[in-house]
């Protein structure tokens, strides 16, 4: 089982590298980017016997199949965090909006309930997401909510197409509350399952990644605290003979927070944070489902062991399943030894 921490939280968390959220308890209007434009036909591989809607395309109410899981930071009292792996989600676009619905019970008995549209006409503030090369890969769009401030941001689909992605693309979800500290979020990936009798059942496939999480580590103060950007590497591997899924996804590159949503063409690393290799454990493919504990130690000989766990929730997308998405995060554990307080990543991984 893996471990739910509780531990102090700051009330301005914001989430992934090129990821923001949208979302609040009851509702509320968003936006994301449009997707490129592309016809509502299905495409399909000669391959494969099933036929997909690409994710580029501009439908009239398609409901995507969806994934995610849920940090909430609840209490304007205790700051506490908890983490849910049981997030119920759908997702569904019609013409320039999508309508999202959440929810899930956290093991502390908090309880998600979210029902939002996320519009694509322009409506709220946007600002343009850049890669340090200045490549755009997502829009950030902004709106404030009764008592709230909200954030939401998609892949671009330029961008997709240019990882050669075209069945599988994420989203995320936050809220902020004003005044307090209660923040709420939640990585999303959607797209089309590959259909159970289109998984393929022998031989081994490796999906190469793309990670984008948001990393944040609090001094031994217990009150200064640094949120940067994580991006990196990493590879898993399907084994359909077995259905047991291995891999590592690793995170050696950080981002100040505040370049990068501030809609920087170009920005520099952040320095002396240790390179985070995470450890595929346990790891299950049931018909087109992955699921996968974490585990990562990292020896850092002059500041202790960087040791944490996690979880990870993903599936495979469209024909024969070439393409791969999840959500996961990564909690310091009771074996960390490292000069941080307490540290974290939640985040998506895209591969193929």
């Amino acid at each position: 089982m893996i471990k739910l921490h509780c531990k102090l939280f700051p009330a301005s968390l914001v989430i992934i590298a090129m990821l923001t959220g949208c979302g609040g308890g009851g509702g509320g209007t968003a936006t994301a980017t449009s997707p490129a434009a592309a016809s509502d036909t299905p495409a399909q591989t000669p391959t494969s016997n099933f036929s997909y809607n690409k994710i580029f395309g501009e439908y009239s109410a398609q409901q995507w199949d969806a994934v995610s899981l849920a940090k909430i930071v609840d209490s304007g009292s205790s700051l506490t965090a908890e983490y849910i792996q049981d997030t119920t989600v759908s997702l569904t676009e019609s013409g320039q909006s999508y309508t999202i619905s959440a929810a899930g019970q956290s093991n502390g008995n908090i309880t998600l309930d979210y029902n939002w549209t996320v519009n694509t006409d322009g409506t709220d503030a946007m600002v343009a997401l850049y890669d340090p090369t200045g490549f755009q890969v997502s829009n950030s769009y902004q709106q404030s909510l009764s008592g709230a401030k909200l954030n939401v941001s998609t892949y671009d689909a330029t961008w997709l197409a240019s990882q050669g992605l075209e069945y599988v693309s994420g989203t995320a979800a936050q809220v902020t509350y004003t005044g307090s500290d209660p923040v709420h979020t939640l990585p999303i990936i959607y797209g089309e399952f590959t259909e159970s009798g289109d998984v393929k059942t022998s031989a081994n496939q490796d999906f190469t990644l793309l990670p984008d999480m948001l990393f944040q580590y609090w001094d031994n103060d217990r009150a200064t605290s640094t949120t940067l950007v994580a991006r990196g590497s990493g590879t898993i591997n399907v084994n359909y003979e077995s259905n047991s899924v291995t891999g590592t996804v690793v995170l050696d590159r950080f981002y100040n927070y505040a370049d990068l949503f501030d809609g920087n063409t170009s920005y520099a690393l952040v320095g002396g944070i240790p390179t985070v290799t995470i450890m595929l454990v346990n790891g299950t493919l049931t018909e087109e489902q992955i699921t996968a504990s974490l585990d990562t130690t990292v020896v850092v000989t002059s500041n202790g062991t960087l040791s944490g766990e996690g979880y990870l929730k993903g599936a495979l997308f469209g024909p024969e399943g070439d393409e791969l998405g999840a959500t996961l995060f990564l909690l310091q554990d009771n074996e960390d030894t490292h000069g941080y307080f307490y540290w974290d990543t939640i985040g998506t991984v895209l591969g193929q």
